[in-house]
Formats: C-alpha cells, structure tokens, sequence
C-alpha cells in the first residue's frame, strides 16, 4: 500500500489557493454591499441580526398597511362631512324659505312644495353619497344605495304606494265625513255635547280637555269613548269664556276658546247669549261647530301630513310603513301593516343598532375607530319627514283655508327644524365624525414616527458603512494581491530552491 506523501511546498501552495479563494469572495461580498449599499442580499446573511430584521419589517409592514387605511378613512370621512354640511344648510334654509312664502298674501303656495322637494332630493342626494363603489350612509350595507329616489319616495310607482299617497289616505282618515275630525256634535238641547267616534279610533281630533269660566256654563269631560258637554244652567256674563283643548295626530294640541257676547255683537265674539238658555246652547253649538270645522280644515291636515310623513321615514325594510285600513278612508277606525310590495320603503341600508361601529378604521396595533354611519339615524330621519310632509301635500288652492293649512304645516316644519334638538341630532353625528377625524390624523402622526424608529433600527442591522466597506475592500485587495505573490513564488519553487 503507497502512502501519498505531501511536500511542504504542497501544503503551502493548498493554504495559499485556499485563503486566495476566501479573499476573492470576501471582495465579491463588499463589493455588493458598496453597490447595493446593504449588508446582504439574503436574510441568512446577516447572521443572527436576521430575526430582529424579520421582525422589524413585518412591523414596518403593518404601520404602513395602517397608515394607507387611516388616509383612505380621512378620505371617506371629508365626503360625510360635505354631505352633513349640504343636509345642515337646506334643513336651515327651509323655515326661512317657508315663512316667506307664508308671510307674502300673493305667494303662491305650490312653490313651498318645490322648494321642499328640492330641498328633500338634495338630503338624499347626499344620504346616497359614496367612495369607491361603497356607500357612506347604508351602515354594514355599503354595497347597496340605502336611499330610494326622490321620486319613489313621494310618488312610488307601477305596484307600490309613495308618500302622497299615504298622506292623502291618513287625511281622509283623520277628517273623517262629516268634516268634524271625527268628532260628533249632538243635534239640540243642553248640555251641548261633542264626542270621539270610538275609544280605539286611532284618527281625527282627541278630546283632551275642557273647562268654563264664570257660573252660567259648566264643562265636563269624560266617558269611553270620550266625551265633552256644555251644559247651559244660567246664561253666562258677557265675556265668559269655555275652552276645548284638542289633541292632532302629531302629538301637538290646538285650543278652542269660545267668548260669551252679547246680542248684535255677532262679530266680535265667538257666541251670542241668546234670549233663554235653549238659544245660548245653540249658539254655543254652533260656534263650536264652526270652530271645530275649521280646524279639521286647517291644523287637522297638516298634523296628519306631518305624522304620516314621521311614520314612513321611521319605517324600514323590516317594518314597512303602516297604512290606513281601507278603503273606503274616511270612515277608516284601523291602521294595517303595510307590505314591502305595496308600500315604498325609503330605507335599504342596514339597521345595526351602533351605525359608527358599520364601519372601521384600523389606527394603531392595538386601536380602531368607527366612521360608519346610517341614513336611518333620528336626525336624518326628522330632516326627511319634514321635507316630506310639506312635499307630499297639496297646496294648489289659492283660498284662505288653504293659506291657513299651509300655514299650519309652515309652523310646524319651522318649529321642528328650527329647535336645538332637531340640531343637535345632526350636530351629534358630525361631532362623532370630526373626533374621528382628529384621533385618526393624531395616531398617523403616531405612525410615521414609529415607522422612522423602525427604519433606523432597520439600518442599523441591514444597511452598509460605505466608509468602513470601501477601507475593509482597500484591505482585502492588499491581502489578495499579497496571496497572489505568495502562491506564485510557491508555484515556481523546484527541489533544488526548497533544500
């Protein structure tokens, strides 16, 4: 058996060529980091920094994902804020626009139902705004427009009733045949006794309360259904007075006062004390018929228009809006449900109960914020029902009852939009929006500076010194060029020169 024996020119030569093929890729190594100015191309090359690099990064990562959302939440939230600004403004311009109209004898009064109609298509104009596809104001719903046209919303179409539909059958029902407001007015005699159809009619006027002045005329109230009485026992003093306190179906009151008069003072007063207690009881019977008459013509519609309107912009795909049972309406004692296929619902979005959480903002590792909102929300629902209810009625007479209903609906459309609630129900959800708007810009600020903490980490483990890289590749080329040098002489050694 031969052993290979090994020179120590051998050796030397294997040392040099093994520590020649080290320097050359040692300079192959810096000379990347000069050029790319990174320690390495590959995460194994930076040794046991590798982790930490990891790390960094899929925070890094994370902050920037973050960042890019908030901008496209900061986005979204500017487009709510311009919708909620063009709601404030025509919900501040109506009772203006309608107190000029009303306060000018030749304004004509079918242009308060186009400036309402203008003003409602404007609210759902910006309830129907949307970013990207996505609506703002349909709550989780974002895919589907959460608002029906304005034109669906008052006149429905081919198979389903519109608000002016609803509103004409709630009127007939609350004013009933007689034109008493579904009150009945007995025929003679005294007591003079006017009383509610029924004690579950759910329409027309409500006996709320009734008093009398003075020692002639006593009143009393009461009974199922109710009912009130004049009983006529002395003639009254010139000046007495009997008062009626009715109750209209949007929850408001108006008051009948009827002044005892004297004979041929007609004008002045609201009945005449007659000749005996039978003609007083008639006067009084008739003066409240007129005055109640009135009043059914009058504040009773539009009451009725107001409280259909709140009904219909309260409902939604789940309860549609309720409807009259009929027909006929007029002599109607019922509401019925209504049914998505025969009544418009105004309302497609979602109906979460926390419209601010329908939408979500990732803000910080550990925080979200919700910028969601919904067109059902109560401020938005009142805004609607006013500009309906004055849309949906029909004022095209030029009459003094006519004015004098339109004027009802005046007051309490100015009376609803004017007050610091129906405000602040808006004002609560552009407040809501603006806090989110200020955390959301005060984590961002939050973020970059992380994400610079984060980048001068990161430099410190994967970026170069080119300083320090360009003296260690001086250096290596030294020590190569030395290598060199040594293996040439090596290589050209023969026996003679190594003994």
């Amino acid at each position: 058996m031969m052993l290979k024996s090994y020179s120590a020119a051998a050796v030397s030569l294997a040392t040099s060529t093994e520590r020649f093929t080290s320097l050359k890729d040692s300079i192959g190594q810096i000379s990347n980091q000069l050029s790319t100015g990174k320690v390495s191309r590959t995460y194994a090359g930076l040794g046991t920094a590798a982790g930490a690099s990891v790390s960094l990064r899929f925070r890094l990562s994370g902050l920037q994902d973050t960042a890019s959302a908030i901008d496209a939440g900061s986005l979204r939230l500017t487009l709510m804020n311009a919708s909620l600004s063009q709601i404030s403004k025509v919900a501040t311009d109506l009772p203006t626009a309608v107190s000029k109209i009303r306060n000018n004898p030749n304004g004509v009064l079918t242009s308060a139902t186009d400036t309402a109609r203008q003003g409602l298509d404007a609210v759902v104009q910006a309830l129907n705004e949307q970013l990207n596809g996505q609506y703002l104001f349909a709550g989780r719903a974002s895919d589907t427009r959460p608002v029906a046209s304005t034109e669906e919303i008052l006149n429905g179409d081919a198979t389903r009733a519109g608000l002016e539909t609803l509103v004409s059958e709630r009127q007939a029902a609350d004013v009933g045949t007689g034109g008493m407001g579904r009150l009945v007015l007995n025929g003679s005699g005294s007591p003079v006794t006017l009383s509610e159809e029924s004690a579950t009619n759910p329409f027309g006027l409500k006996l709320q309360a009734a008093s009398a002045t003075g020692t002639g005329v006593t009143a009393t109230r009461g009974g199922s259904p109710v009912a009130v009485s004049f009983s006529v026992g002395a003639q009254p003093a010139p000046g007495d007075a009997l008062s009626l306190t009715l109750g209209l179906p949007d929850g408001t009151t108006s008051d009948i006062k009827l002044i005892a008069g004297s004979v041929g003072a007609e004008g002045a007063v609201s009945y005449r004390i007659g000749a005996t207690t039978a003609e007083t009881a008639e006067s009084i019977r008739q003066a409240l018929q007129t005055a109640v008459t009135n009043l059914t013509a009058t504040d009773l519609p539009a009451a009725s228009a107001m409280q259909t309107a709140k009904q219909f912009f309260a409902a939604d795909a789940t309860t549609p809006p309720a409807r009259v049972a009929g027909p006929p309406f007029a002599t109607a004692t019922a509401l019925r449900p209504g049914t998505a296929a025969d009544t418009v619902v105004w309302y497609t979005g979602d109906n979460g109960s926390s419209p601010r959480s329908s939408s979500v903002v990732r803000i910080s590792e550990r925080q979200t914020i919700g910028i969601g909102a919904a067109a059902n929300e109560a401020g938005f629902q009142s805004v609607l029902a006013n500009f309906g209810a004055l849309a949906a009625s029909a004022l095209t007479g030029t009459d003094a009852q006519t004015r004098a209903r339109y004027g009802a609906l005046a007051d309490r459309v100015s009376a609803n939009l004017g007050t610091s609630q129906a405000r602040q129900q808006i004002a609560t959800v552009a407040e809501d929006l603006a806090l989110a708007s200020s955390t959301m810009k005060s984590a961002k600020q939050t973020g970059t500076i992380t994400q610079e903490q984060i980048k001068d980490a990161l430099s410190g483990i994967e970026d170069t010194d080119t300083t320090e890289a360009a003296t260690r590749l001086l250096a290596t080329q030294t020590r190569l060029q030395a290598s060199y040098q040594v293996t040439a002489t090596i290589m050209k050694l023969s026996l003679t020169d190594y003994l």
